[in-house]
């Protein structure tokens, strides 16, 4: 798939619409035990820390301004 010829904001339509599929399908995809480390480590990070990582809404409009 070539997505090079979509706008920044279709890109950022597109990683949404993914985003959600992938949500809905999570239940029917288990984590194997090295990825749930990950996550629970990034999970404890965030808990100690919120500053960690960027929020949705603010990464998406330094996106879009890009």
């Amino acid at each position: 798939m070539n997505i090079n010829h979509l706008s920044t904001e279709e890109k950022v339509r597109l990683a949404e619409e993914l985003w959600e599929s992938a949500y809905q399908e999570q239940s029917s995809a288990p984590i194997n035990d090295e990825h749930k480390v990950i996550l629970d480590a990034r999970s404890a990070a965030f808990e100690n820390d919120q500053k960690v990582g960027t929020e949705w809404h603010l990464l998406k409009k330094q996106l879009m301004e890009e």
